[in-house]
């Protein structure tokens, strides 16, 4: 046998952070800040500073700024996106700290968007949270500012299991990557901080293969929510690339709109509606699929994401452009899409103060996003709010950081035991001493073959279920045939079996949920049972394999609670009088629309056209298909139905009146405004109202009142000239005329 490593090299510290990512050194430094005494050692597989997810995306961060409704978010986030499994308590914590949080990152040297007076510059979203962003080298002074403060940092070392005595974990052991020899980390404290599970798909998340899961899951510690590890998002078929928000712009090859199909109103983020919904027109014989490039374009148009001063993100974004026009198709009005799966299983289970269920171990940002519970039924990151995942891991670090610097001082040192070390080392590196066997990325593909289809982890029923568990037992019963040549190809197969243990463990947390509850669907329970699924599931190492249990979510002490929610409160906007505008004028302007639409608002408007124009004479029933933006939310294609004021809910009290309902592809009602204008000694006094038919963002009603008073407001400068420029054409189907007046005159 050739002996391919060194003897094994030992370090001591009182606090042991796996992970150098943004979590990591975060934590690093908060703890040297709360006690300067505690010696810190950071490890990490790839180059601290370098490494990591933070760095490799948007940069964007999610935020609870001033001007934020604080109560109203948590509010919509429950109800919305956490499906009342949240950890209620947290997630308020979660948010009250978010800006002090990002206010902290900048002291640490991070370039964060500033406005002029030095606080961080946000961009407010309907949800009622806010998004700040950092540039992509965000990475880079916090490994300095670690530095400087004392901590100590090993890079390109893979830590694979840690090390338990009389029930703690007293530190890990692992392997150098670069020649292979064998390391012992003992330590009071043990952080992980090493990411969640992405399975090795999508290329800019490959390198968090579920390490720091695996371990914790070894050593005792209880997961949770593991059934939520199943993101997917829209990506660029031909380069691989994520069409960020890009899920509201999209075509079958009929060249109809499947957004307005499956996706029921804005949402805060890609649902996991339009996921069956495009695995249904492919199935069905529509595909492919498209994007309009053009429509996702205008989205983008003052996003402040892409106009913020980051030199190293717009450097990013043009080499990622210059790549996809080198060697991908011709840029083109529609691009073909499909799905990309990361899947982001997070499942630790940890405490308010990031503690998991084993002492002496706390785990951090993606290693325990989904665990934490702060966000409920979800996958995380991102958790339906983008920038949650560096803000989780920013925040996370800064909660645990007090619990772990006084158990760090109180704990005793523990010796690890030679004679365990030696079993954990010689496992550890056995692959590197067995004959040409099961290659690592044989296995990582097989584990791919059952979590990537959707019939496996969106579509879900028992019988498929099974069949992924079947799969994936298949290769956990080859994992001891893994072998390498090098200390890669051993990173590679301790990756492969980290893989395999969070592939089973989402499917087991699935198959014990019977219910459908946001982002898990079973076809089988296509319904959610608050009566019965107001749980948490729980995955924990059993003696026979992995043993699955649930725990009740203590909703009796949280504030919001299942049932009928509060109806949200009519919009209202009295424009009062438009001088120079009658009230025939504005009875022309509904059934011609299509004359003068980007007139109405300039900058939000962007395309028009009538599905169903109005009949000669009348205007009931005409369908128009309004592209506009309203205050910060992307650029949409709205489908208005116009409807009889008459059956109208909201009372009419002017002389004229229109009714504008938004509708869904199955002629849906979802909101409905009730347009009403009456003669006015100078011209019409106009009245509007909106009501909404079910939850939205809370911060859209004030959104729409802004973007209606903007478009009335533009009555006076454009309309009496259109409508007497049209008057010369007297054909009724070209110069549509009707009356809609409803009632008779009040003077």
């Amino acid at each position: 046998m050739t002996k391919k490593t060194k003897e094994k090299t030992s370090l001591d510290a009182d606090v042991l952070i796996i992970g150098g990512g943004i979590g990591g050194l975060a934590a690093a430094i908060n703890i040297k800040e709360l006690s300067p005494e505690t010696d810190v050692l950071l490890v990490d597989k790839q180059t601290i500073g370098w490494g990591g997810k933070a760095n490799k995306g948007a940069g964007v961060l999610w935020v609870l700024a001033p001007g934020d409704d604080l109560d109203a978010f948590i509010d919509f986030h429950v109800r919305n996106i956490g499906i009342y499994l949240n950890d209620q308590d947290l997630l308020y914590a979660m948010a009250r700290e978010s800006y002090g949080a990002v206010k902290k990152l900048a002291d640490w040297g991070v370039k964060v968007m500033r406005t002029p007076s030095g606080e961080p510059e946000v961009v407010h979203l309907p949800i009622g949270s806010s998004l700040t962003a950092a540039d992509l080298d965000m990475m880079r002074p916090l490994r300095a500012k670690a530095v400087k403060a004392g901590v100590r940092t090993v890079d390109k070392t893979q830590v694979v299991e840690l090390l338990k005595q009389d029930g703690r974990v007293t530190g890990a052991v692992g392997f150098d990557l670069l020649d292979g020899h064998f390391l012992v980390f003992n330590a009071k404290a043990t952080v992980l901080a090493n990411g969640d599970c992405d399975f090795g798909v999508m290329r800019m998340w490959a390198a968090a293969c579920g390490d720091g899961i695996a371990a914790a899951y070894h050593a005792g510690a209880e997961m949770r929510n593991a059934e939520f590890g199943n993101f997917y998002d829209v990506i660029n078929k031909a380069t691989g690339v994520p069409c960020v928000f890009g899920f509201d712009f999209l075509y079958n090859a009929q060249g109809e709109n499947i957004s307005r199909r499956y996706i029921d109103g804005p949402q805060p983020d890609i649902p996991l509606s339009i996921i069956l919904g495009m695995e249904k027109e492919i199935m069905e014989g529509r595909g492919p699929l498209y994007i309009d490039m053009g429509e996702y374009m205008k989205s983008m148009e003052g996003n402040a994401m892409v106009e913020w001063d980051r030199p190293l993100f717009k450097a990013h974004m043009e080499r990622e452009m210059t790549k996809a026009h080198q060697y991908g198709p011709p840029p083109a009005q529609r691009v073909e899409v499909s799905l990309g799966f990361t899947g982001e299983l997070s499942a630790v289970k940890v405490d308010r103060d990031m503690r998991t269920t084993v002492p002496g171990l706390w785990a951090i940002g993606d290693t325990s996003y989904a665990g934490s519970a702060w966000a409920g039924a979800t996958e995380g990151p991102p958790g339906r709010l983008r920038g949650s995942g560096i803000m989780n891991a920013v925040l996370a670090a800064v909660m645990a950081g007090p619990s772990i610097a006084r158990y760090a001082k109180e704990a005793a040192p523990v010796v690890a035991d030679k004679g365990e070390l030696a079993r954990l080392k010689e496992a550890m590196l056995a692959p590197l001493n067995r004959k040409p066997g099961y290659a690592a990325t044989e296995a990582i593909r097989s584990i791919g073959d059952a979590v990537v289809p959707v019939k496996y982890s969106a579509r879900r029923s028992k019988d498929r279920l099974e069949e992924a568990l079947s799969k994936i037992a298949k290769v956990r019963e080859r994992i001891p045939e893994l072998s390498a040549n090098d200390p890669h190809g051993l990173c590679k197969c301790h990756e492969a079996s980290f893989m395999v243990l969070c592939a089973e463990m989402g499917f087991r947390a699935a198959l014990a949920r019977t219910e459908s509850r946001g982002w898990h669907y079973r076809e089988d329970y296509p319904e959610r049972d608050d009566e019965n699924w107001l749980k948490w599931v729980i995955v924990k190492k059993g003696e026979r394999g992995m043993a699955v249990s649930t725990e009740p979510v203590p909703i009796g002490n949280y504030k919001i609670k299942p049932g009928q929610s509060a109806a949200t409160p009519d919009a209202v906007v009295d424009h009062g009088e438009l001088v120079g505008v009658t009230p025939e004028m504005i009875d022309w302007w509904w059934v011609n629309m299509e004359k003068g639409y980007p007139l109405w608002e300039p900058n939000d408007h962007k395309s028009f056209v009538w599905e169903v124009p109005p009949p000669v004479g009348g205007y009931l029933g005409a369908i128009q298909i309004a592209e506009e933006k309203m205050g910060p939310m992307p650029a949409m294609k709205l489908r208005i139905r116009w409807d009889d004021p008459k059956e109208c809910p909201i009372p009419v009290m002017y002389e004229h009146a229109i009714v504008a309902s938004g509708i869904d592809e199955q002629g849906n009602v979802r909101a409905m405004i009730l347009h009403q204008w009456e003669k006015s000694p100078r011209g019409s006094r106009m009245h509007s109202t909106m009501r909404f038919f079910g939850p939205v963002p809370p911060a859209l009603p004030e959104i729409w009142k802004a973007h209606d008073k903007a478009e009335v407001s533009t009555f006076p400068t454009f309309l009496p000239d259109l409508y007497r420029l049209w008057q010369v054409v007297k054909d009724p189907a070209i110069n549509r005329q009707c009356s809609l007046k409803v009632k008779s005159s009040r003077t």
